[in-house]
């Protein structure tokens, strides 16, 4: 089915605003509306608005939308992630169901799965423990959008992207803190296994997106990752900050008992340190999620890929000065 009407909640985040422009480079014909608790001009050309509160228990579509690309949801306020990611997924299905919407497409997370560091590869078919009340109202949401809408005659898509990264000037810098680390020299390995990381560039989430909107199966799940060795990411920008490439190793005990000392610090003093178990747990993972899946069946590629996303994040903060 082909989208001729697009009504998309989030519009104004980070993922929804790459989004807004892959939608309008990508599929220009497509009429897209943006729904949300504030309103206001977005994209360029601006896109229609309309007022939407998922946190209310009336919830109303405007007339002609064949497709909702929901994104929006809460990630940061506990308090609210029930009431938004589950309830208010739950209402966002029915409303469509009432305004004759036709496709539904559901931006989850791969923390629905709630896989812990070294569970290896991880497919659609994983098992799902999800660990915290994030992954838990997201699993939530996605069920309702799985259970719901085969019995309301809506066609259903579900995204789950991993860790999405790009540079906002001000606002946004990952993996800045590695960089810096191989920068001074400082970084080391932990223990003789390769560690993996899972990230995707914001480009390339908002380009697999606008692929589910144009050719996306019924009931299809997509993981949206472009997973690559821990060691990879190291190289890369040892390369472009023209420094020796790290080769340190230091044994898995050790990088554990600093990581927990620095979390045992870090409650005490009241702020983050530079090291700690969670950064620990990132230098040793072992897991990393398969997002092929959409390449075998929509034929779509990754358009920006890991590699440059990591090139391009380091000559940014070089320009920036912040390297």
């Amino acid at each position: 089915m082909l989208t001729r009407t697009l009504l998309i909640t989030g519009a104004s985040g980070f993922l929804g605003t790459s989004i807004l422009r892959a939608l309008q480079e990508l599929a220009p014909d497509i009429r897209v509306i943006a729904a949300g608790r504030t309103v206001g001009a977005l994209g360029s050309p601006p896109v229609e608005g309309v007022p939407l509160d998922l946190a209310s228990h009336c919830v109303v579509l405007p007339d002609g939308v064949d497709t909702v690309l929901h994104l929006a949801g809460e990630k940061h306020d506990e308090s609210r992630m029930w009431a938004v990611n589950h309830a208010g997924t739950r209402r966002l299905v029915e409303a469509a169901a009432n305004a004759g919407v036709r496709r539904f497409i559901y931006l989850s997370s791969v923390g629905v799965y709630g896989a812990p560091k070294h569970a290896g590869v991880v497919t659609k078919y994983h098992a799902r423990t999800p660990r915290n009340t994030y992954e838990e109202s997201k699993n939530a949401g996605e069920i309702c959008v799985t259970g719901l809408c085969p019995h309301l005659g809506i066609e259903h898509l579900v995204v789950q992207p991993t860790n999405v990264i790009g540079h906002v000037p001000g606002r946004s810098y990952p993996l800045i803190g590695l960089m810096s680390m191989i920068q001074a020299s400082r970084f080391a390995y932990f223990g003789s296994r390769d560690a993996w990381v899972n990230y995707v560039n914001v480009e390339d989430v908002a380009a697999s997106v606008v692929a589910t909107c144009q050719h996306g199966p019924n009931r299809a799940v997509y993981i949206v990752n472009t997973p690559t060795r821990l060691a990879n990411v190291v190289s890369w920008i040892a390369s472009e900050l023209a420094v020796p490439e790290p080769r340190r190793r230091l044994p898995a005990w050790l990088g554990g008992a600093v990581g927990t000392a620095g979390s045992m610090l870090q409650r005490l003093v009241g702020r983050g340190m530079p090291f700690n178990a969670d950064r620990y747990r990132e230098l040793t993972n072992t897991t990393w999620y398969d997002g092929t899946d959409i390449t075998g069946d929509l034929g779509f590629t990754y358009p920006i890929g890991i590699e440059q996303t990591v090139r391009d994040l380091v000559r940014a903060y070089r320009a920036e000065g912040r390297l």
